[in-house]
């Protein structure tokens, strides 16, 4: 009954989001009396937030928007970023019927008719999950002497934890990248505009220096709140969350950014700023909290479940990873978005499939640091690609891990967002910052030993585990995006096929609008 009652919050905030600013989706629900909105810059009565179900609600809209095709439900996961890192085979040619925009993106070219929409479309999309969030945060402490104590500070900081999020999706797409090499002149930049209210104005842009600040002080105080009351803490026992779990509210926190998401969020900011201390710091209360897994459940209803899988457990019905996912969004219709694009028996005029040519796939697993091939042994290449033989003019590798054929329930229509494997790569560069390079080596041969491959590196210099660190986000996060954020965080001044990267690359371009209205890149 709880996991039915969820299910229809679920739905009916999909029909609730307020779409503030320039926001894609009209209202679709007439008869909900309690919002009516009468304007695409006006926002929803207050009267949505006299009781708690409001706020959870707009909470729960924001992920559902989140988890929508022009973000996480496509552009921003499996799509675009490997696209822009060439991580994939090469699209040739341009034509309206044919793989147009992954062509140009794989260049780089932004500006185009095949993908001028698309840049467009990330940011005012990410900006109306920031609205969503905004609203919410506008009310709430005002509201907080009428709401439970538990609701409020666990609402209250994950919709800090979204905006801060998206936020920083929009910096790492838009804004620009080797903070570490180049922090005087950013951080006295303009970037991106931050967010914090809900009006008509635009919002100045800031420094890159306010932004950062603004980043932090939204997580600290996300952190602040969950800290004590966010079920996958510990500090209470489940008969705490009874009278407020009562509609499953705080079942599945995996798809909510709790309590560790937001930490490893946090490793991530602060690695981004080149703020290896505190990205340590953070990294490590994750790894030493959840290092070993974590499987909470409040009335036999799954609360937080993380494992690492390894070559014993990955298998066809788990390859999506969802099991170490520290925060994941579920997405509708997944299966059918992925259809044209990640297909393992894809054929000749499937101008959009997605796969590595055996070249990639061999030079990516062949590994010259440890003088072995390691195709054999990686589970990442034996169980997460396929070898499509169909064509021999056309053999490639197909990443499966969003392949929906035979997935287990928990893992159907999932999309891990932030995977704890990440935190043990941010910690690895941490401590190989500071000098201490043993410790950097065990982090990293902690996954490379759940992947398959025994053989610890050791003896290796500095860059040697630099080199590595890459490799394993390469091979760890194939078809999730992560490694075009890496080559742009380290300045990486050649990828795959690119010969010389520059701003022009990394940068994705304002819109015209933005541009218009005086915002300067």
């Amino acid at each position: 009954m709880n996991t039915i009652k969820y299910n229809i919050l679920r739905t009916r905030a999909k029909y609730i989001l307020p779409f503030i600013l320039l926001l894609i989706i009209p209202s679709l629900s007439s008869c909900d009396d309690w919002f009516d909105v009468t304007s695409s810059n006006e926002v929803r009565e207050k009267d949505h937030y006299n009781n708690d179900i409001g706020f959870q609600q707009t909470l729960i809209g924001c992920y559902i928007r989140m988890a929508q095709q022009d973000l996480f439900g496509k552009t921003l996961s499996w799509y675009l970023p490997d696209i822009l890192a060439n991580e994939t085979r090469s699209y040739s040619g341009v034509s309206s019927t044919f793989a147009a925009e992954e062509y140009m993106c794989q260049n780089h070219s932004y500006t185009n008719t095949y993908t001028k929409s698309l840049m467009e479309s990330i940011w005012s999309s990410g900006y109306s999950v920031i609205a969503n969030a905004n609203e919410a945060l506008a009310v709430i402490d005002e509201k907080e002497s009428q709401m439970d104590l538990i609701n409020y500070h666990v609402i209250k900081g994950e919709l800090l934890g979204i905006r801060a999020f998206m936020h920083f999706q929009l910096l790492r797409l838009y804004g620009y990248g080797d903070w570490t090499s180049r922090k005087a002149e950013l951080d006295s930049k303009k970037t991106l505009p931050y967010v914090i209210t809900v009006n008509k104005d635009l919002t100045e842009q800031a420094t890159g220096k306010d932004y950062f600040a603004m980043l932090e002080k939204d997580l600290s105080e996300a952190s602040s709140l969950l800290k004590d009351y966010d079920p996958v803490c510990g500090v209470h026992e489940s008969s705490y969350y009874d009278e407020v779990n009562d509609a499953g509210f705080y079942n599945n926190r995996n798809s909510h950014l709790n309590y560790y998401a937001i930490k490893a969020l946090q490793a991530q900011v602060y690695q981004w700023e080149g703020n290896y201390s505190d990205a340590q710091a953070a990294a490590d209360e994750v790894i030493n909290a959840l290092g070993n897994g974590a499987n909470i459940r409040f009335d036999n209803e799954n609360t937080f479940i993380l494992s690492m899988m390894d070559a014993s457990t990955l298998n066809n019905s788990n390859k999506s990873m969802v099991s170490e996912a520290l925060f994941s969004l579920s997405i509708q219709d997944l299966s059918q978005m992925l259809n044209s694009y990640i297909n393992p028996t894809y054929k000749d005029v499937d101008y959009h499939a997605i796969y590595l040519t055996p070249q990639q796939a061999m030079d990516l697993y062949d590994d010259p640091e440890t003088e072995q091939n390691e195709t054999s042994l990686d589970i990442r290449f034996t169980t997460l690609l396929y070898h499509n033989v169909t064509n021999p003019s056309f053999e490639g590798y197909v990443p499966l891990k969003f392949v929906q054929d035979n997935l287990t329930s928990y893992h159907v229509n999932k999309i891990p967002v932030l995977r704890l494997p990440e935190v043990y790569y941010i910690a690895a560069e941490c401590y190989l910052n500071n000098g201490n390079l043993q410790k950097a080596m065990d982090l990293v041969n902690v996954i490379r030993e759940k992947r398959g491959l025994y053989t610890p590196l050791s003896g290796l210099s500095s860059e040697e585990i630099k080199e590595q660190i890459k490799r394993e986000y390469r091979k760890e996060f194939l078809g999730e995006g992560e490694i075009f954020y890496y080559y742009k965080r380290t300045g990486a001044s050649s990828i795959p096929n690119h010969e010389e990267m520059t701003d022009a690359d990394y940068l994705l371009p304002y819109p015209d609008l933005e541009i218009q209205s005086g915002r300067v890149q």
